[in-house]
């Protein structure tokens, strides 16, 4: 029973699920408290962020603007915001089917914020953040090679409902969405400034096992939207409908999208379109330190699924797979593909020799790109600088993703094995990008040298600054200096010139690399990072130093 799936301590802060059978809500639960210091418990109006969810409702507007002729899904984003750079069209026109699909190749601004140590919401965020978009010449990828999640398609979505409505964003999500739908819970926060009734509080661990309110919540100037059970269950029924005001909304949303090579991803224009046991969810995730959001609808056993969260341990996709399994359990057509793993890999000739030399770490030493490969009772688990991927045996020493509700991009792993024991390399493709993996086991730099890297870093592109200084045998990074606050975290040795680091805070866990790189002479002159969202970022070194 859900109930006994959501069982928790009460005075903790909780959880709220619907459930959906075909046009009716066949059960509500709620659980847990909005705000621990006034004891306000959880119910079907509360409200919550939730976060990239909000990417559906700014999907459907989009859609409702390509209906009335005031935009085409092929446009060239310049054609409606010209502040952005000539540059980032040079290779390939960047259009607005671009920035739905999460295929444009743009450089993410939130992570451009990061990666200067800002995390923090303020009330100029939006503008701050279209500005450094605006000032972006360079892309991550080309338009549409690659799906590479990026919420600065949906900060450029919404300045292009504005600017194509002629009203404000959420003006127009209210007219043609939240009024018509009754709605009425439903509404933007930019920012963390905004007072809001019936709005949950955000809650991360305090380390000592109790809970402490977030504060880092940059997300939310990108994904504004917050909203209550009964809303968001109001808004999942519209989108099993499929029309709203007339309009084919959820059949254009779940189409998946394709790359330039044809080869499909797992999202279309605003919804994920992911398989589970032989079924399509269409679905959204929504997540940022304390707040966490799903919606799933599963068209062939007409099933409907949401879920609010203000606990950061709330794992939403598992939640989400735990219930369906409940509540559908046998009428799925296929059993899951991590019952069947063992067997497979057995049947696939993958011997436990090559098990044993396929776990460890992995680098791409050009991209800087960094893999870490276990296996768990058959199926090979991959660490990444952004999600983590799950792969079942295809073939021999072929790995691809499958039906298990975790692939939020389509992935395929081919190992090679070397005489020797525990050798291996191969190659990886993430959702379009294709990595190279050699084992970490590569010369790495002697504690002697890392002096070499030492000194202030920065980029006028991003308007970044980091300070790397030698300390007990080790490098330390410090992120922000003369920013949002300075932020420091020990650097990694992943091979000769190549180090990983692991930026925390509260709810907070990135990984980005660092590449550095030498003139002739042997002088370490830049450093180039690579994270989740944003490739390739040259940090040019402007001095030495050997202390922050």
């Amino acid at each position: 029973m859900i109930e006994d799936i959501l069982r928790q301590p009460a005075d903790e802060p909780g959880v709220a699920v619907s459930v959906i059978r075909g046009s009716a809500v066949v059960a509500q639960e709620c659980v847990g408290l909005a705000n621990l210091a006034y004891g306000i418990t959880i119910g079907p109006q509360t409200r919550f962020h939730v976060v990239s969810v909000s990417k559906t409702f700014m999907a459907a507007a989009i859609l409702f603007l390509a209906d009335r002729g005031a935009l085409s899904l092929d446009d060239d984003v310049r054609r409606h915001i010209p502040e952005l750079p000539t540059e980032i069209g040079q290779r390939g026109t960047v259009t607005i089917r671009h920035l739905l699909s999460m295929t444009s190749g743009l450089r993410d601004v939130l992570e451009i914020e990061r990666l200067r140590g800002e995390w923090r919401s303020s009330p100029s965020r939006v503008q701050d953040l279209l500005d450094l978009a605006y000032r972006q010449r360079a892309v991550s990828a080309a338009a549409g090679a690659q799906y590479m999640y990026a919420n600065v398609n949906a900060l450029l979505l919404e300045e292009i409902v504005t600017r194509a409505s002629g009203m404000s964003a959420e003006a127009f999500r209210h007219e043609v969405l939240y009024q018509p739908l009754g709605l009425s819970s439903t509404c933007a926060r930019p920012h963390d400034g905004i007072v809001l009734g019936g709005l949950a509080e955000p809650y991360v661990s305090d380390g000592s096992g109790g809970w402490q309110r977030a504060s880092d919540l940059l997300g939310i100037a990108a994904d504004p939207i917050t909203t209550s059970l009964n809303d968001l269950t109001r808004w999942l029924l519209a989108l099993r409908r499929g029309s709203i005001g007339g309009i084919q909304v959820t059949s254009a949303m779940a189409e998946r999208a394709r790359l330039t090579d044809g080869r499909p991803v797992y999202y279309g224009l605003g919804l994920a379109v992911r398989r589970y046991r032989g079924v399509t969810v269409l679905c959204h995730t929504g997540s940022q330190p304390g707040y966490k959001a799903h919606i799933a609808y599963v068209p062939e056993l007409d099933f409907g699924l949401v879920i609010l969260s203000n606990r950061e341990d709330t794992r939403p996709a598992v939640l989400a797979t735990a219930i369906m399994e409940d509540v559908i359990g046998d009428d799925f057509p296929t059993p899951s593909p991590a019952a069947r793993a063992a067997r497979r890999l057995l049947s696939s000739g993958f011997t436990p020799e090559q098990q044993s030399a396929l776990e460890g770490h992995y680098v791409d030493p050009q991209s800087g790109e960094w893999v870490s490969l276990s296996f768990e009772a058959g199926v090979v688990k991959g660490e990444t600088l952004g999600d983590p991927f799950f792969l079942y045996p295809e073939s021999g020493s072929v790995f691809r993703d499958g039906d298990d509700y975790h692939a939020t991009v389509p992935v395929e792993l081919r190992l090679e094995f070397g005489p020797d024991p525990g050798e291996a390399r191969g190659s990886l493709n993430l959702g379009g990008q294709d990595i190279a993996l050699f084992k970490d086991g590569r010369p790495r730099d002697e504690p002697s040298a890392l002096s070499a890297f030492t000194g202030l870093y920065e980029s006028a592109e991003v308007n970044s600054q980091h300070l790397v200084w030698v300390e007990d045998n080790g490098l330390i990074v410090a992120y922000g200096l003369g920013l949002d606050r300075g932020r420091a975290f020990p650097m990694e040795p992943i091979g000769r010139d190549l180090f990983l680091v692991r930026p925390h805070g509260s709810g907070i866990d990135y990984r980005h690399v660092f590449r550095f790189e030498r003139d002739p002479s042997g002088t370490v002159v830049a450093a180039v990072v690579t994270m989740e969202r944003l490739k390739g970022v040259h940090l040019c070194r402007v001095q030495q130093a050997n202390a922050p």
